[in-house]
């Protein structure tokens, strides 16, 4: 009954603080809540710093309840970390939980919307930690929706310098023929550079 009243959020003893992830979302929370746990448990990323002893996994009530529940609590997976990595852990354990949740949103109901959070102290060490699958997903959108936005306006840039300085070429050829003639330095190959964000 304890584990159900505590806030799940605070320090764990010295050098040490509790980090809760939350899955919401799905008809089957308390199937998923088990699986991601059995995930971040078997985790590469995570190993070495299981085996150090430097982050521990457990599981405890979950802060939000629903009645459709039936009465049976449904659980939270609880990080307990040292503070020295507690940056590095996370990151590496979120890197994880983004990867099982695409898993998860690939076999989704359609009247699913998967969802996991990460909830870090409100203050203190560790407090700038929190996380939220749902705002990387509106990140990747807003992303994607620049790049789009760019690619179109670089074809229309290049589409009017050749036209142009064809024309020109064409009409004046006799009189302005030589090596300065034609289109302007990069004007019709220049690309935009850039790497595709990575998997985070």
């Amino acid at each position: 009954m304890a584990d159900g009243a505590d806030a799940g959020v605070r320090e764990q003893g010295p050098g040490r603080i509790e980090l809760r992830i939350s899955l919401s979302g799905t008809h089957t929370r308390r199937d998923d809540v088990e699986a991601l746990h059995a995930w971040l448990k078997n985790a590469p990323v995570l190993e070495g710093a299981l085996k150090r002893d430097e982050v521990t996994l457990a599981r405890k009530d979950s802060l939000t309840q629903a009645e459709a529940m039936g009465g049976e609590l449904i659980q939270d997976i609880i990080l307990v970390v040292s503070v020295e990595v507690a940056r590095s852990v996370t990151e590496n354990a979120w890197r994880s939980v983004e990867t099982w949740l695409r898993n998860r949103r690939r076999f989704a109901d359609p009247e699913e919307t998967p969802r996991v959070t990460l909830d870090g102290p409100s203050r203190g060490p560790g407090s700038d930690l929190s996380r939220d699958t749902d705002d990387d997903t509106r990140r990747d959108t807003d992303d994607d929706t620049r790049r789009d936005t760019d690619a179109g306006d670089g074809d229309g840039v290049r589409g009017d310098a050749d036209s142009g300085d064809g024309a020109r070429s064409d009409t004046d050829g006799e009189n302005r023929g030589g090596p300065d003639a034609g289109p302007g330095a990069g004007g019709g190959n220049r690309t935009r550079g850039g790497d595709e964000p990575g998997e985070v």
